[in-house]
């Protein structure tokens, strides 16, 4: 096991190396230079910045004496000396002293919001990369400020997020396109609630969390979540809520996890559900590029007037994902499930196939794509007929964002899915499109 020490200071490393990418983009490093900096003062701030970067304070310190500095100059240097020996708090204070001279020095901002981060006081830095996001218009910077936000929010104790969805589908209630169903007894007519039906629906949802450190590697979690989703058709409304506690420990490769949740689905007509179980994970890098990542999920479902739907269900799941470039990723996985309520014709053995490709373009636009491929045999005789039910289906997902189109924090996203569902039990043959375009926002 890797000590907690050598943990933190790898973690130190990765992000001052973060800090360091973020800055060789525009050619400026650890120090940033403002729109008022000539080409020659901001060569020499490179150069500065390099020498503290390889520890070579005194040529560093001699070339900034070499520039005649202002009083704001030296402040600002030997705040930069003391980051680059960790020595935060003390650097914290003198960026600090550096905008009290220069309110307007823009590198001293992103060097105070940075030094908050690795120091771990991820309010102030939060408020202070968001100040960034309003004044800098650099896109590049803008960027690199949204990634260090996605830091936070990882990190962070203490957070709440909310989304707000539309959903149009060519199915809601993922109905079939037949109308007889062919039994032992005869064929039957399909009643109209089972057969397909377009609709548009609207989700609402928030959700947060709280995150407590028992030591360098350890820390618990408790989550929630709570969303309603409305249609024009009541029985498919639904308010739904849930709540997790996690106990997440740092490992030499990764990480594992273990996660007893509780949630419960309202619905209309006596159909609302429970869910109790326990999810336990694995996540393990395997090179530089490479992550593989273990779930293992056992949980009871009951509903509250449908008792021949109760039971167990379980799953398992293996992910790996390799990033093939800087800007490209992929993500293949396996899985397989298992649900047993009372009901015998219900009981099913499932197993899935997924493909993912993630991209991120030069400007900000984010796109994924994704095919999923699975099926599930069921084992009882389903009713009024002679042979267990068996699915295939396939699915086609894809996903659109762009980081620098937000509102006030507020960040629009569009996914869009394609899903065939083939089975021999004509209520389950179905074919659905549909969308979610979402706007959130993280607080």
């Amino acid at each position: 096991m890797i000590s907690a020490s050598h943990l933190q200071k790898g973690k130190l490393i990765f992000l001052l190396q973060v800090w360091h990418r973020f800055g060789l983009i525009l050619g400026l490093i650890v120090g940033f230079s403002t729109a008022s900096l000539g080409l020659a003062e901001n060569l020499r701030d490179n150069d500065i910045s390099r020498l503290l970067t390889f520890g070579q304070v005194d040529a560093a310190r001699e070339l900034l004496q070499a520039s005649d500095p202002s009083p704001a100059d030296r402040l600002f240097f030997d705040a930069r000396l003391l980051k680059s020996q960790a020595k935060f708090t003390a650097a914290i204070a003198l960026f600090r002293q550096v905008l009290q001279l220069e309110p307007n020095r823009m590198n001293a901002r992103r060097e105070l919001a940075h030094t908050l981060l690795l120091n771990r006081n991820f309010g102030p830095a939060e408020f202070h990369f968001n100040q960034l996001l309003r004044i800098d218009e650099n896109p590049n910077m803008r960027d690199g400020y949204r990634r260090f936000l996605a830091m936070i929010r990882r990190d962070k104790p203490v957070g709440v997020s909310g989304y707000f969805s539309m959903l149009p589908s060519t199915n809601v209630n993922r109905g079939t396109t037949e109308t007889f169903f062919q039994t032992t007894i005869g064929e039957m007519l399909i009643d109209e609630s089972s057969q397909a039906k377009s609709g548009f629906g609207l989700v609402v949802a928030l959700s947060g969390y709280a995150r407590h450190s028992l030591s360098k590697i350890e820390r618990m979690a408790v989550n929630w979540g709570l969303s309603t989703t409305r249609y024009e058709t009541e029985n498919l409304n639904n308010l739904d809520g849930n709540l997790t506690l996690v106990y997440e420990r740092t490992i030499r490769t990764g990480r594992w996890f273990i996660s007893p949740y509780y949630r419960k689905i309202w619905r209309a007509e006596n159909a609302s559900q429970q869910h109790r179980g326990l999810r336990l994970g694995v996540g393990s890098r395997l090179t530089l590029r490479d992550q593989l990542d273990v779930s293992l999920v056992r949980e009871r479902r009951i509903y509250s007037s449908q008792s021949h739907l109760d039971g167990p269900f379980a799953s398992v799941s293996l992910n790996f994902s390799r990033q093939l470039n800087p800007s490209r990723s992929l993500q293949l996985g396996i899985g397989g499930d298992r649900s047993s309520p009372q009901s015998e014709h219900l009981r099913y053995v499932g197993s899935k196939l997924s493909f993912g490709l993630k991209q991120d373009w030069q400007g900000g636009l984010q796109t994924g794509f994704g095919l999923e491929l699975g099926q599930r045999d069921f084992i009882g005789n389903y009713p009024l007929t002679d042979t267990p039910r068996a699915d295939d289906f396939r699915r086609l997902n894809a996903t659109l964002q762009h980081t620098r189109i937000e509102f006030s924090g507020f960040m629009p996203s569009l996914s869009c899915s394609h899903q065939i569902n083939r089975s021999n039990i004509v209520f389950y043959d179905y074919k659905v499109s549909e969308c979610r375009i979402t706007i959130s926002r993280n607080f």
